[in-house]
């Protein structure tokens, strides 16, 4: 089974990846131009499971969890952190769980939700396989792990030679900030110099994305 590696260490293969729809948020000389779509979306309050009350408990290598950044439409049961899975848009796909996990209280009610960082690739385990990153914010209720609604990238260059990563969510009631990664047409796959920041604001019961701030 392939191992899942850490993210600087996957980023240093080399190449592109082949990438799906992508997205505006910067402005700078040159001759590239960025096109604009909406970042997926999922349906708040799917049932993925039985969850202790206590999220931190949970083993998230052996969790079922949302995929729908990577055009997946159902959940998928992860095996020690990866999951084959058909994609409507890329066929065949490996989900992975990537990096870490992050906590904090999004919706106010005094208990953490979780926010899981995956990826998927098709297959090939190396950077230039990489398709898409994205957060699964989910929260236990009622003894059921359920999704709160998933955090997608939603900026990148149309030359980019890399699809942007996501770091660093920032819980607060009602809101998660995250900065987006994102490649310029010189950087290297270890070294995006982009940054920028969204806002991903609970409304109606899942989280919806504010335009993203560029600060680098």
């Amino acid at each position: 089974m392939r191992r899942v590696l850490p993210l600087v260490l996957v980023l240093s293969a080399c190449g592109g990846p082949a990438s799906g729809p992508r997205i505006t948020g910067q402005t700078e000389p040159g001759p590239t131009v960025a096109v604009t779509t909406n970042p997926p979306s999922s349906a708040a309050g799917r049932a993925l499971g039985p969850a202790p009350d206590d999220l931190r408990a949970v083993d998230w290598r052996q969790a079922t969890l949302p995929a729908v950044f990577c055009h997946v439409e159902k959940p998928v049961r992860l095996l020690d952190g990866t999951a084959r899975a058909t994609s409507a848009l890329w066929g065949t796909v490996e989900v992975f769980l990537d990096v870490d996990v992050h906590y904090g209280d999004v919706d106010g009610d005094g208990r953490e939700e979780a926010a899981i960082s995956l990826g998927c690739d098709n297959t090939g385990g190396t950077a230039s396989s990489q398709l898409a990153f994205a957060f699964a914010v989910v929260t236990a209720r009622g003894g059921q792990l359920e999704l709160v609604g998933e955090i997608a990238a939603t900026t990148m260059r149309d030359d980019a030679p890399h699809v942007p990563l996501l770091a660093e969510p920032q819980f607060e009631k009602g809101a998660i900030t995250v900065k987006e990664l994102w490649y310029r047409p010189s950087d290297a796959n270890c070294c995006p110099t982009g940054a920028s920041l969204t806002r991903w604001w609970l409304r109606d019961g899942t989280l919806k994305a504010d335009p993203a701030v560029q600060v680098s």
